[in-house]
């Protein structure tokens, strides 16, 4: 983040693409420490490692991030990224204020306020792909765009 911060292009940024480009590397890393798998054992050098990257291209910058996950959660994840992909603004700030004021159960695994969040920040759709790895786990990884 320090790096993200002080960097020349970081600070030459408009305040308003600034906070939504600091915002989404910020929920990217939470989502990685919330929701990523981590793989102990012998096949570990077959495993990937979490991973969050930031490049500029033109006047947007590209996030991009990555991390383990379980195969069986692959579903509940693709529907929450489709379902915000589908959404124009308005529809996502709905859905983001009838989930906030909805009470989270001890199940409740995440409601996808971050993607909801992330989506809100870019005008584009959020691009990503699973890669299956074994039998119990995939490589998640998501792009967003971000304006400037």
């Amino acid at each position: 983040m320090n790096k993200l911060r002080a960097s020349r292009e970081f600070q030459d940024m408009g305040k308003p693409a600034r906070k939504r480009l600091y915002g989404t590397v910020v929920e990217s890393i939470d989502n990685i420490f919330k929701y990523g798998v981590g793989i102990r054992g012998k096949a570990l050098a077959n495993k990937r490692a979490p991973m969050l990257n930031v490049t500029k291209a033109k006047d947007r910058y590209i996030v991009t991030a990555g991390n383990m996950v379980r195969n069986e959660d692959i579903e509940d994840l693709k529907f929450k990224l489709d379902r915000v992909n589908q959404l124009d603004d308005e529809a996502l700030k709905s859905l983001y204020e009838d989930i906030i004021n909805k009470e989270s159960s001890d199940d409740d695994r995440g409601a996808g306020l971050g993607l909801i969040t992330m989506a809100m920040r870019s005008e584009e759709e959020i691009k990503y792909s699973f890669t299956l790895v074994d039998n119990n786990h995939s490589f998640f990884k998501m792009q967003i765009i971000i304006n400037e």
